[in-house]
C-alpha cells in the first residue's frame, strides 16, 4: 500500500510540473500526441520510485544483516535522485535566487530541453538498483534458511 501511494503521490507530482495535470480553473488531464512518450516516462518512473523506497525502507528497518541495510541506503538513496529530477526543483530554487537566476534559468533550459534522456537514465538507474536489491533480498533469505535453529 505505501508503494502504491507513494507511486501515485509522485505521478501526480510529475503530470501537474510535466503539464499533463492542470486544475485551474478546472481539474484536466490532458495529453498532447507528442506527448505520449513522456507520459509512458513519468508512470514508469512513479512506480519504479515507489517500489524502490518502500523495498529499501524495508530492508533498512528490518536490520537483518549489514549489507541489506546499506543496499536499502543506497535503493533510498537512487530512488530519491532519480525522482528528484533537476527539471523540476530549478523554478522554486529560481525564485529563491535571484541573482544567478539567469545562469540557473538557462540551466532548467538545458535540462528541460534534455528531459527524455534524463527521465530514461533514472529509469534505468531505478532498474539497476531494484535488481540489487532483489539480490540483497535474495541473499538474505538464504542466509535465514541455512541458518541452524534451535529446536524447543
Amino acid at each position: 500500500m505505501a508503494a502504491i501511494l507513494v507511486a501515485v503521490s509522485y505521478g501526480l507530482l510529475l503530470m501537474f510540473v510535466d503539464q499533463f495535470l492542470f486544475v485551474a480553473p478546472y481539474l484536466v488531464f490532458y495529453v498532447p500526441p507528442t506527448g505520449f512518450g513522456i507520459l509512458t516516462l513519468d508512470m514508469l518512473l512513479s512506480t519504479l520510485t515507489g517500489i524502490v523506497l518502500v523495498v529499501s525502507l524495508r530492508q533498512v528497518w528490518s536490520g537483518r544483516s549489514k549489507g541489506s541495510a546499506s543496499t536499502g541506503i543506497l535503493g533510498i538513496v537512487a530512488a530519491l535522485i532519480a525522482g528528484a529530477c533537476p527539471c523540476y526543483y530549478l523554478v522554486p530554487l529560481l525564485a529563491i535566487v535571484g541573482g544567478v537566476g539567469g545562469v540557473l534559468g538557462a540551466i532548467g533550459i538545458l535540462l528541460k530541453a534534455y528531459q527524455l534522456e534524463v527521465k530514461t537514465g533514472s529509469v534505468g538507474l531505478l532498474l539497476i538498483v531494484s535488481w540489487a536489491l532483489e539480490r540483497s533480498a535474495r541473499m538474505s533469505c538464504r542466509l535465514e534458511q541455512g541458518s541452524p535453529t534451535k529446536a524447543t
